[in-house]
């Protein structure tokens, strides 16, 4: 009987060492303090302007797309282009259109 009790004594011991870990981890944080509103509102700004996507990632957005087929065919032939029809099943991830 003692040796079913053990595992449960292991992790309860486990357990609370890691507790103690995580409040020590927490009580030195340096980011336990205050922060003014205007210091998060410069971090989310600066956040934000860091990850607009840079000019070569925008290029997907110089696609003409059309919103139906009609309105394709009728751009192609205004201005002497090609069409790409794409048609998506749900699971584009598989590599087939």
């Amino acid at each position: 009987m003692a040796e079913r009790e053990r595992p449960s004594f292991v992790l309860l011991i486990v357990g609370l060492l890691l507790g103690v870990v995580a409040a020590a981890a927490c009580a030195a944080n340096p980011f336990s303090g205050t922060v003014s509103d205007s210091g998060v509102v410069r971090w989310v700004e600066k956040t934000v302007a860091e990850r607009q996507p840079t000019a070569e990632d925008k290029r997907f957005d110089e696609i003409g797309w059309a919103p139906d087929v009609r309105t394709a065919i009728k751009l192609g032939r205004e201005h002497n282009r090609p069409i790409f029809l794409y048609t998506g099943d749900g699971r584009i991830n598989t590599g087939r259109c």
